[in-house]
């Protein structure tokens, strides 16, 4: 009897905990169902809105980049700076103006709907729960699918940010290139100079060799370059001014040979004043013991004659030792002069025929030629004083005195070389000006 009843026992505790496996499994494949047609819809939901996210991050990409670009801008026109083209910066703010008023809202992302999962839980109540929620989330994306906005149209700031930024580069640049032509070094223009194809050589003045004395001084200059140009005629510059270290060289030889003749000429003629004065000593001496030896009452009257034929006789070879000294020197004088000026008139005509190839060299003196064989820039410590000096320059325009144009830029003034026709003059400002303002990357 006790068998059967544990029999019946056994399979009730069976059948009720198939029964209560079976709510479990039930319960869990309701709540699978429903997050699995959740998470469907949830899908698509997302799927959908992922258009509209992505044109609202291009539009807040596309304001970063503009909003970059103007906040760069403001930074350099907070900063200020004159510049060598004042429109530059009333340019570069209308730009900024107009490019600020491009900006637009971006619009806010859509957050999606998050993928569910069942998780393992095995309440009958709490997988139902989960089932409900599942299908309210259902209901919800299925709703929101059909009210998601307008697709939004991505702006291109590229043109706007391209405006503003060429604006800004040109302001800066204008400053640049005021500052190059405002008080620069003699060395930065020099090197400016140097980019010139006709420039052949370039110095600076120093106050030992300032021809205008204006180096340093009150109204004059700061600084100031002279420069050879090949463009000019090398014929009508002094020639004396080429070949420089040559020329001393030539000048230390001929002082040498000069320094020769002229102690070889006092040596003959001191010879020639002894050879004279021990003549006359022995002439003397010989008419003294005829004296002696005369009578007492013929003494005085042929001392007398003797004296006086003496002082003549002295007189005519003094006269006859100095004229043949005079003779001697001035034909010795004149023989050195017309050396002197046969080497002279050789060392022209080398200098001539070696001009140019020599300024190549750096062999001439640019400061000497001065402006006459190119120009000169001018440095001054304000644009005033260097109108002041162009002023003053331009009074002798037309007349003998004429030193060729000249143009102020900046605190500089530019000249050229009055050998140079206006065209070219015109010409070589230009390139000089272009060469100073040229900003560097």
């Amino acid at each position: 009897m006790k068998k059967k009843i544990l029999a019946v026992a056994a399979a009730v505790v069976l059948l009720a905990a198939c029964f209560f496996i079976y709510r479990i499994w039930n319960a869990r494949k309701a709540a699978s169902s429903a997050v699995e047609a959740y998470n469907a819809a949830a899908q698509e939901y997302n799927d959908a809105i992922s258009p509209y996210n992505e044109a609202a991050a291009g539009i807040a990409d596309e304001n970063t980049k503009l909003q970059t670009a103007l906040d760069s801008a403001d930074a350099v026109l907070k900063k200020g700076g004159e510049a060598y083209e004042p429109d530059t910066q009333k340019k570069l703010e209308k730009a900024v103006e107009k490019a600020r008023k491009s900006l637009t809202e971006a619009p806010v992302l859509i957050d999606p709907f998050e993928i569910r999962t069942v998780p393992a839980v095995f309440s009958t109540k709490e997988l139902a729960l989960l089932q409900d929620e599942a299908e309210t989330a259902r209901e919800m994306a299925e709703d929101a699918k059909g009210k998601i906005p307008a697709l939004p149209e991505v702006p291109d700031f590229s043109e706007e940010i391209n405006e503003v930024g060429t604006a800004q580069k040109n302001y800066e640049n204008s400053i640049r290139m005021l500052a190059n032509i405002t008080k620069p070094s003699d060395q930065f223009v020099k090197e400016r100079l140097g980019r010139i194809k006709t420039v052949i050589q370039a110095e600076a003045v120093t106050p030992e060799n300032d021809p205008n004395g204006l180096l340093g001084k009150k109204d004059g200059y700061i600084g100031c370059v002279y420069f050879l140009d090949e463009s000019v005629d090398q014929s009508l510059l002094p020639k004396e001014a080429f070949s420089k270290k040559e020329k001393k060289e030539k000048k230390d030889t001929a002082d040498e040979a000069m320094s020769a003749d002229t102690a070889a000429t006092v040596s003959e003629a001191t010879s020639a004043d002894t050879a004279g004065t021990e003549a006359e000593a022995a002439s003397s001496d010989r008419a003294g013991t005829e004296a002696q030896a005369a009578s007492a009452d013929t003494a005085g009257t042929q001392a007398q004659a003797a004296s006086a034929d003496m002082a003549g006789t002295q007189a005519q070879a003094t006269s006859a030792d100095t004229a043949g000294t005079e003779a001697e020197a001035a034909s010795s004088d004149r023989a050195g002069t017309e050396t002197e000026a046969e080497a002279s008139s050789a060392d022209t005509a080398a200098a001539a025929a070696e001009a140019v190839p020599a300024a190549r060299e750096g062999a001439a003196d640019v400061v000497m030629i001065g402006t006459a064989g190119g120009g000169a820039v001018e440095v001054f410590a304000s644009r005033e004083e260097a109108e002041k000096r162009a002023e003053y320059i331009s009074f002798f325009e037309g007349s003998v005195m004429d030193a060729g144009s000249c143009t102020v830029e900046g605190t500089c003034l530019i000249r050229t070389s009055k050998y140079l026709s206006g065209d070219q003059q015109e010409k070589l400002t230009k390139k000089i000006r272009e060469a100073l303002l040229a900003v560097d990357d």
